[in-house]
């Protein structure tokens, strides 16, 4: 890092942390991006509401915990195949299932800030997507209010999918 800095600081180039940002910038940011004709710029809102309800948008999640830190990665794909990738770390102490949860979470809370209808979620701990399909049960408190919450952000949506595809997710992410 130290190395860098001095590089960098040759060109008066400094380096600045990236904050998280709010869900209403990044819906803000794909509306600017996404095609629209011309004619419906009045209609704009419409457009692209009713392209969001009739494709499906897909969630990758991956969390980690370490004694060093924690954080995830999302990585929101819409229907035409952008890719929207974030990195969140965390400043306070979590096991590896809570991260994970947190990583659902977060990706779960862009995509219904975006208005987002149809998910297709790829997480990476066969644990998280377990205890949501309630094949397995959640038996420590902490636990069970990620997998209230979750459901609760679920219910969102008009159609969810959530498949445990540990390779698939670590491929895209890394």
């Amino acid at each position: 890092m130290a190395k860098w800095a001095i590089e960098l600081g040759e060109h008066d180039i400094e380096f600045r942390v990236r904050h998280s940002i709010k869900g209403q910038v990044l819906a803000d940011f794909i509306i600017e991006t996404d095609n629209i004709d011309e004619e419906d710029t009045n209609n704009s809102t419409q457009v692209i509401i009713l392209k969001v309800e009739n494709t499906e948008w897909k969630l990758y999640t991956d969390g980690a915990s370490s004694s060093d830190g924690s954080g995830v990665g999302l990585m929101l794909v819409s229907p035409k195949g952008k890719e929207f990738t974030y990195a969140l770390r965390f400043k306070f102490t979590t096991t590896n299932n809570e991260v994970e949860y947190d990583a659902l979470l977060a990706g779960l809370r862009m995509a219904k800030e975006l208005n987002i209808l149809h998910l297709h979620a790829f997480v990476d701990s066969q644990l998280v997507a377990n205890q949501i399909k309630g094949t397995f049960e959640a038996r420590q408190p902490t636990i069970q209010l990620y997998l209230a919450k979750a459901k609760e952000l679920i219910e969102s949506f008009k159609s969810f999918k959530l498949v445990s595809d540990e390779a698939k997710t670590r491929r895209l992410m890394h």
